[in-house]
């Protein structure tokens, strides 16, 4: 654990770690809209960049047949404990980018929310271990969430081939601060590859459909936002479902 070079206070750390409130504040927002829009084929896996304390992870354990979840922060310390409690998670004290090898990691040492390569303007730099998810020998991926803090199109673009062999479903956190490209790239590159965006309206307990790249940029900075910066995309060789007319029910956790 290449991080141990940096201790942080205990109130720190704790704020990263699992708890039923926080599980199932997350639960109701973009994991609810997934599971209603019949994205979740059990016999698949998933893969979660960026897994934190785990929440995203544990919910995907319970609907997928494998998950794996990279996590090369401090937080790590909490999901690890995944291990403990479900036997079909693999954890990865690993970063995820498009190339494989070393590099400086800025830890958020006020919350260990805005953990990256990106530097918020206050991180403490780490050295860490970086790989592509094309280079991890996973297949059978029927979802993939990333959460970098605004490097998600380079890990986009490590993970080609596994797009291109299954097209999987992706939750993807996408706003309009400390990003590292211009937010139409991303859009752009998974319009591209014939994906459909989609976003939560947590609020109205609504999915809403991006009909462009312009409509999906400008959605990223709506008031409060009300999609607390997830975005959902959908292969076209997936479903053609107009999701938007979906009734919403509340998820088993």
């Amino acid at each position: 654990m290449l991080y141990k070079n940096l201790e942080l206070p205990k109130a720190v750390l704790d704020r990263r770690v699992f708890n039923q409130k926080s599980y199932g504040k997350v639960t109701a927002g973009t994991l609810t809209a997934i599971e209603n829009m019949g994205l979740i084929d059990s016999k698949e896996e998933a893969i979660d960049v960026g897994a934190a304390a785990g929440l995203m992870s544990t919910f995907f354990a319970k609907k997928f047949n494998h998950v794996h979840s990279y996590e090369p922060s401090h937080s790590y310390e909490q999901t690890i404990k995944l291990k403990e409690q479900f036997k079909n998670v693999t954890v990865h004290n690993l970063a995820v980018s498009n190339f494989k090898g070393q590099e400086t990691f800025y830890i958020d040492d006020r919350r260990l929310s805005q953990n990256g390569f990106i530097n918020p303007g206050w991180g403490k730099p780490i050295t860490v271990d970086v790989v592509k998810l094309d280079e991890q020998n996973h297949s059978n991926i029927g979802l993939i969430k990333i959460d970098t803090e605004g490097t998600e199109l380079d890990v986009l673009k490590g993970a080609d081939n596994i797009l291109k062999a299954s097209w999987p479903t992706l939750m993807v956190e996408i706003w309009d601060q400390n990003t590292k490209y211009p937010l139409e790239n991303i859009f752009q590159h998974l319009t591209d590859l014939g994906y459909q965006t989609y976003w939560f309206h947590c609020p109205k307990r609504q999915i809403m459909k991006c009909d462009s790249v312009e409509q999906a940029v400008k959605d990223t900075s709506i008031e409060g936002y009300p999609h607390d910066a997830d975005f959902i995309f959908v292969h076209e060789s997936r479903s053609t479902n107009d999701y938007t007319t979906r009734l919403i029910r509340p998820v088993s956790i």
